[in-house]
């Protein structure tokens, strides 16, 4: 990671703040400055209450704007972002979202957000978009358990209630993890739009073959680089043939 890199990650993860130990160094560590971007900070609905956790499951650019909006009101962001940026074409376009991360660092700069105010988690709701095409760099990914706070450490900071702010369906990575916060007494709520407040979620648990799909979709469907994350370029039939192997992280 260089030190500008370096420097945007220090801003949006700041060393001695409660959540930083989840926040993700991934992309940050390889994204290049593609262009300048305007995020647009909406009004959001829900008030400033320190029981209160928020996940934002959006586009790119959205989440981050979103999770500013809400960093405004006293939330701490915490980027969960996983996926990094390849060369040429990639399954899931991550340029915009680096661009939006740099301008987001200026504006969370000029926020003063205690260091125990409660998370907002940002995730990319195209994280597992597209296929592994040949050529193309694949840089899906999901969130497992172990990346988001256990319900025990959650409810340990008095956080009962958790807000999930996306456009459309809970996705089934992060629909498991919620319900293991539903199962321990934490209260779900969903926002699907700002235009109102949130509405009660329940999160269903996964049937069996629904688990194995799952598990075989994360584990064989998705691709792995040498340092065990997520991204690598999917080879061409005839250097597959070859015996060539290869990966690049971006």
């Amino acid at each position: 990671m260089n030190g500008s890199n370096l420097d945007f990650y220090k801003t949006w993860a700041p060393a001695y703040a409660e959540w930083t130990a989840w926040a993700k160094p991934v992309l940050f560590a390889c994204m290049a400055f593609t262009g300048s971007i305007v995020l647009d900070i909406p009004e959001v609905p829900v008030e400033s209450d320190s029981k209160t956790m928020i996940i934002i499951d959006l586009p790119g650019e959205l989440g981050v704007a979103e999770a500013l909006a809400y960093a405004a009101k006293g939330w701490r962001p915490v980027p969960l972002y996983n996926g990094v940026l390849g060369e040429g074409k990639m399954s899931v376009d991550v340029r915009s979202l680096g661009d939006a991360l740099r301008t987001g660092a200026g504006l969370l700069r000029s926020m003063s957000i205690p260091l125990d105010a409660p998370p907002v988690f940002m995730l990319d709701s195209e994280r597992m978009y597209g296929s592994k095409t040949p050529g193309e760099y694949d840089n899906r990914w999901c969130v497992f358990p172990q990346d988001m706070p256990s319900a025990e450490y959650i409810i340990s900071k008095g956080i009962n209630k958790v807000v999930v702010r996306s456009a459309r369906w809970v996705r089934v990575d992060l629909e498991r993890i919620l319900y293991d916060y539903q199962k321990n007494g934490i209260a779900l709520l969903s926002l699907q739009s700002n235009d109102g407040p949130p509405k009660e979620l329940v999160a269903r648990k996964l049937s069996f073959a629904e688990e194995l799909a799952y598990r075989f979709r994360a584990t064989f469907k998705l691709t792995r680089n040498a340092t065990g994350g997520f991204g690598g370029l999917i080879l061409e039939p005839h250097e597959r043939n070859s015996g060539m192997r290869f990966y690049r992280m971006g």
